[in-house]
């Protein structure tokens, strides 16, 4: 789970018990930006990886898996193979 995640539990909870303050809502606006840029990455690398399956190219898989991982632990990708 990246920050921003947690973040987005944070603010959502407070919007149900108050409305949320200006400087809340644009933070909350930027998290969402955030996580949709994350979710669009982690699909991308979902269908490079089943390419590379279904090719059987095992070092593709590699650069994939470790993509994945950082994906998932800074949020952005690093070096794309060309």
């Amino acid at each position: 789970m990246l920050d921003i995640h947690q973040r987005l539990a944070e603010l959502y909870t407070l919007s149900r018990k108050r409305p949320l303050t200006d400087d809340e809502v644009a933070e909350q606006r930027h998290c969402l930006q955030a996580n949709a840029k994350y979710c669009w990455e982690m699909a991308r690398l979902n269908n490079e990886a089943r390419l590379a399956a279904d090719t059987d190219d095992a070092e593709w898989q590699q650069e994939i898996s470790a993509q994945m991982y950082e994906v998932r632990v800074t949020g952005r990708a690093g070096k794309r193979r060309k």
